[in-house]
């Protein structure tokens, strides 16, 4: 029993991020110009109140007071269309931004420390890298044996310059237009990567 509840502490150490996106659809789409917009509509869980939860370490009254916490800390973002809680430390998120990456250089889902997915753009030569959330394969072993879950899907809509992908499957469309679809089955699928030119 000792052993089991320190192994779950140790998860949180190794982990980058508190957040994890549980079951989702991530939708990006990126033109010439530099303007993009992302949309997230899905399921995330905080690893922390999920780990209480799992242990049997918090009691409804302190789950509610987490839970309100959490969902404040969605609210304060002004993208954030939406956010409930759903059940054993989960949350029902949608999440859509709109900008432009030239301006702004760099944008994540949700932000820089709970980063699950990003843009970001070279202003010197016009290079932008999108990436999902990575996880360190023993962060992977860890989450999965206590029965946190990755399953969802990405995709990215553009009509710029392709130079490097690890898509599931890219879709030709009208002139330069590409669809690219990671197909996200479990924790251990590789995290999207992808790089574009603007210029």
């Amino acid at each position: 029993m000792w052993l089991r509840a320190l192994t779950l502490l140790a998860v949180l150490p190794l982990l980058s991020a508190c957040y994890l996106p549980a079951r989702f659809d991530a939708e990006i789409d990126l033109r010439r110009t530099g303007l993009y917009s992302i949309e997230f509509i899905g399921y995330i869980a905080e690893i922390n109140l999920y780990r209480k939860l799992h242990e049997g370490s918090i009691d409804k009254e302190e789950e509610n007071e987490r839970r309100e916490i959490i969902e404040n800390d969605f609210r304060r973002d002004e993208s954030t269309k939406e956010v409930s809680y759903f059940q054993k430390g989960h949350f029902k998120v949608h999440w859509v931004k709109k900008g432009d990456l030239v301006k702004n250089r760099f944008v994540t889902f949700f932000r820089r420390n709970e980063n699950m997915i990003s843009l970001s753009m070279s202003p010197k030569t016009g290079a932008i890298d999108i990436r999902g959330k990575y996880l360190k394969k023993q962060d992977k072993d860890r989450l999965v044996k206590y029965g946190l879950w990755m399953e969802g899907e990405v995709r990215v809509r553009t009509d710029t310059k392709i130079v490097d992908h690890n898509a599931t499957q890219v879709i030709e469309g009208e002139g330069r237009e590409k669809t690219l679809i990671w197909r996200i089955t479990s924790p251990y699928d590789p995290s999207p990567k992808l790089k574009l030119f603007l210029y």
